[in-house]
This record gives C-alpha cells, structure tokens and sequence, in this order.
C-alpha cells in the first residue's frame, strides 16, 4: 500500500489540478460541484419538507416569501456542502490514522 500512496502523491505532483471550470478552484470544489450536481431528485422527506415550508410562507407578501424561501435554500445548501467537505476530510484522517497513505 505504501508504494501506491507514494505513486499516488508523484502522479499528482507530477499532475497539477486542472478543473477546466472557473469556479472550482480545488480537487475538493470540483468534488462537490459534480456531487451537487448529480441530485437527479429529491428525497420524498425533502419533498415533503419543502412543502410544508410553502404552507408556513403563504401567510407573507410574495417579496417576502421569496426572500425568505431563498435564505432557507442557501442555509441548506452551505449546510450541506460543509457537511460534504467535512465528511470528505474526516474520511482522509481516517486513511492516515489506518496508516493507508
């Protein structure tokens, strides 16, 4: 296993990252934007929740409906993406704990 981490790290310095897209600046961006990016459909309990957010923002103008219905869809998706990221991380910690890199 260690010769593969160490033709791992040769090969990616060898390599430099290359998105091939403006906004992804690191390997991790890039993970993320092609993760985000494969949710062909909700989960019905996300469904299902976005529903029951409508019924409690129907009481509001509509100015005030969107903005609030907007704040609520970036909170989860920086929720989310922190979520991803971490998880990502903690997963690499883990491979170095076990000693695999």
């Amino acid at each position: 296993m260690q010769s593969f981490a160490e033709a791992l790290k040769v090969y990616t310095r060898d390599h430099p990252f290359d998105a091939g897209n403006g906004d992804a600046e690191t390997v991790l961006d890039q993970l993320y934007q092609v993760y985000a990016e494969s949710h062909e459909s909700d989960p019905p309990e996300i469904s299902e929740g976005f529903k029951e957010l409508e019924c409690f923002l129907e009481s509001l103008p509509l100015s005030d409906n969107n903005a609030v219905f907007n704040l609520c869809c970036r909170l989860c998706t920086a929720y989310e993406e922190k979520a991803f990221r971490h998880g990502l991380i903690y997963g690499a910690h883990l491979m170095i704990e076990l000693d695999i890199l």
